[in-house]
This record gives structure tokens, sequence and C-alpha cells, in this order.
């Protein structure tokens, strides 16, 4: 069962997101927020899989509520909800550690298929706001010239995996698909990062589009 925290300063969004999540089989909303600056209490109390997190909000943003969440040993994974006109809190929020992004006005499948892919350990960029978080990865980590040359140094494995992180799937569905198991697969990610001077698997998923991975 995927338990799920829900952070928006509006009632009626939050009251949609539980209209859409909770009717599926295997995720449960154990939570809501109204503000960002009470989801280290409320994270504390639930202990949710994944928090759901409105990018804007009145008294904390999405972005530094993610920064300060990451921050703790075992915080769940934050798929951030954004509109067209974010692309500063974007930045900030890719910046932060966020795990995916998602259109507030998305299909509610695809809605469900992020929150579930977060969940349980990959990333989800929204097809409609992939541009928007490569310009904004390339604000943050500054790799215009460097990125097609940094590549070189992964192995072919290590592209492998890459190109299947870039597509948002699990340690898991990566051991599948290339018959090897989830360790060895968390072992090549964690040189891929380390080689690439990546952050986290969200930054990875952005550089393997940036990069044509995908």
């Amino acid at each position: 069962m995927i338990q799920v925290l829900l952070v928006d300063d509006q009632p009626l969004v939050r009251a949609g997101l539980r209209r859409i999540l909770e009717p599926q089989d295997g995720i449960a909303i154990v939570g809501e927020c109204e503000d960002g600056d009470q989801v280290a209490a409320a994270v504390d109390r639930c202990r949710p899989d994944v928090v759901v997190m409105d990018v804007r909000m009145r008294r904390m943003d999405g972005a530094e509520a993610t920064r300060r969440l990451r921050a703790r040993e075992g915080a769940p994974p934050v798929l951030i909800l954004t509109t067209f006109d974010d692309d500063d809190t974007v930045a900030a929020a890719l910046g932060a550690g966020a795990a995916g992004f998602v259109l507030k006005d998305a299909p509610g499948e695809d809605i469900v298929r992020a929150t579930t892919t977060v969940a349980e350990g990959g990333s989800w960029l929204d097809p409609q706001v992939v541009g928007r978080v490569l310009d904004a990865y390339r604000r943050v980590a500054g790799r215009h010239g460097r990125a097609g040359a940094m590549t070189d140094l992964l192995t072919q494995r290590e592209h492998d995996v890459l190109r299947h992180v870039g597509r948002g799937a699990t340690n898991a569905e990566v051991a599948a698909a290339l018959h090897v198991s989830e360790a060895t697969v968390k072992s090549h990610l964690g040189r891929i990062l380390t080689k690439l001077g990546l952050r986290d698997r969200s930054a990875a998923i952005v550089f393997a589009h940036d990069q044509g991975l995908v």
C-alpha cells in the first residue's frame, strides 16, 4: 500500500487529488497539509511513502519544503505539482531534490502513474514540462558545455542504466530489463551520480533527457 501525503494550500485541489488517488487499489491518503511549513511534522506523524506537494504556497513554498525534507535521513521522495508559469520555482524544486514534476491539470491517470512511480523510487517528468525542467536543470547545474563530454566517462552498462532511469524506471524495473540484480543497478547508479557530479536520481533523469538518451 502506497501511503501519500498531500500538500497544497487550496482545499479544492487537495480534494481533487484525493478523489483521483484514493479510489486506486494500492494507494492510501494518510494526511494533508495546507502549507510547506507543516510538512516535516506531517511526515513524522503519517510516515508517507511519497509527498505530493504544490510548488506555490503562502508561508513556505514547495521548493523550500522539499529542501528541508530531503535534508532529513530517510525522507520520502517528493512529487511536485506545478503549472505552466512556475519556471523559477521549478528550478528551485529541482535543486532541492524533487523526484518528479506533474502538471496540476494533468489527466488523472498521469497523476496516479506519477505518484506511484515516485513512491516506488523512480522519477517522473510530465511531458509538457520537460523543456522547462531541462532549462531549469541547466541553470542549476551549469552544464551547457561539459555534459556531452561527461557522458564519455560512463561505461556502456552505465549508459544503459542511465537511459532506463531517464525513462523513470525504478531500480527493480531496470534490473528486470537488464537481467541483473537490484543491488547491481544501485551500484551502477551510484557510480553514475559520482562520475557526472549529479546530486540524486531526479538530476540523473533530467541529465538523461538533456543528453538525448531518452
